[in-house]
């Protein structure tokens, strides 16, 4: 069963599911609502409603989270909180190369906001009251990042 009060950990984990485990100890546990296979690759995304998997050659590479999931990261960022929350309480948010939006030196997850009031650079918004967060991948780190 996913949790979808589990908290977000970073390089580790999201409801309840780590990177690293092996996709048929998650299929056990809950059914997809849809699983879509990757027609250039061995990669497999499968969809369970507010959570997202993906997973490379069986193991879990991604979990991604979406609306209608309440946990948290550690400092308390999560689904629906402002961009300016963000960085108040993690610090100085970036856009990474294939744009999405990162903490500057924290690896393992990223996350994505709705529409922003100026353009898409993250420094042509600094108020960013409006844009909310809607969704958080949660991934492997990068060897010798945070």
């Amino acid at each position: 069963m996913l949790d979808l009060n589990a908290p977000i950990l970073p390089g580790q984990s999201a409801a309840g599911i780590q990177v690293g485990q092996y996709m048929a100890e998650v299929l056990y546990q809950v059914t997809a609502l849809t699983i879509k296979a990757s027609s250039t690759s061995t990669l497999i995304e499968y969809k369970f409603g507010a959570v997202w998997v993906w997973s490379q050659d069986e193991i879990v590479e991604q979990i991604t989270v979406f609306e209608g999931y309440t946990g948290t990261l550690p400092s308390g960022v999560g689904i629906g909180m402002s961009l300016a929350e963000v960085q108040r309480r993690m610090g100085l948010v970036v856009e990474d190369w294939d744009d999405t939006l990162r903490v500057e030196g924290s690896d393992g997850w990223c996350f994505d906001t709705n529409s922003w009031d100026n353009r898409w650079e993250v420094e042509q918004n600094p108020d960013a009251r409006k844009a909310r967060v809607i969704e958080i991948s949660v991934f492997k780190s990068k060897p010798g990042t945070k």
